[in-house]
């Protein structure tokens, strides 16, 4: 794995529930880690975990503010928005994102998941079709994905 040691010790708190550790890890960093990209991606994804969603949308704004060219802040920020049901916003904000997002099949499957919300199936399939081809393993995630659950059956019928 390429991942400094410091990163797979703070994921596998994450991974145990044990976040309280997790943040304790990340603000023992030295300074350049703790203020680095991933580091912030991090307590995103802890927030989220202990269901501060705006705790963890004013994270994603600093990410998306401080390093423009992270994809993350953009999708973090993205489902914040979506999760507040400020599921409009969401759109807009992963659509000013870094051009470098159109290589993620996340990207298109979230823009998916919020058009659908937003009660358009036909853009919702679009979007999901394009995170399909890129990486099949979104198809199998939609299949089980309560948001999807109105496409399923047509989901089900693509080809992999």
């Amino acid at each position: 794995m390429d991942d400094p040691g410091w990163l797979e010790k703070i994921r596998g708190y994450i991974d145990l529930g044990m976040l309280e550790e997790a943040w304790k890890e990340i603000g023992h960093l030295p300074g350049e880690k703790r203020s680095s990209a991933i580091a912030q991606e991090m307590r995103i994804i802890i927030e989220l975990d202990r269901n501060h969603i705006k705790e963890a949308l004013a994270l994603s704004e600093v990410l998306a503010d401080l390093h423009p060219d992270n994809p993350a802040g953009f999708i973090q920020g993205a489902y914040c928005l979506h999760a507040l049901g400020r599921t409009e916003e969401a759109i807009e904000h992963l659509q000013s994102g870094p051009l470098s997002l159109q290589n993620e099949p996340v990207y298109f499957y979230n823009l998916g998941c919020y058009e659908l919300a937003l009660g358009k199936p036909q853009a919702a399939l679009s979007w999901l079709q394009q995170s399909f081809a890129m990486d099949p393993r979104f198809k199998q995630r939609a299949l089980s994905d309560p948001d999807l659950e109105d496409l399923r059956t047509l989901i089900a019928g693509f080809e992999s």
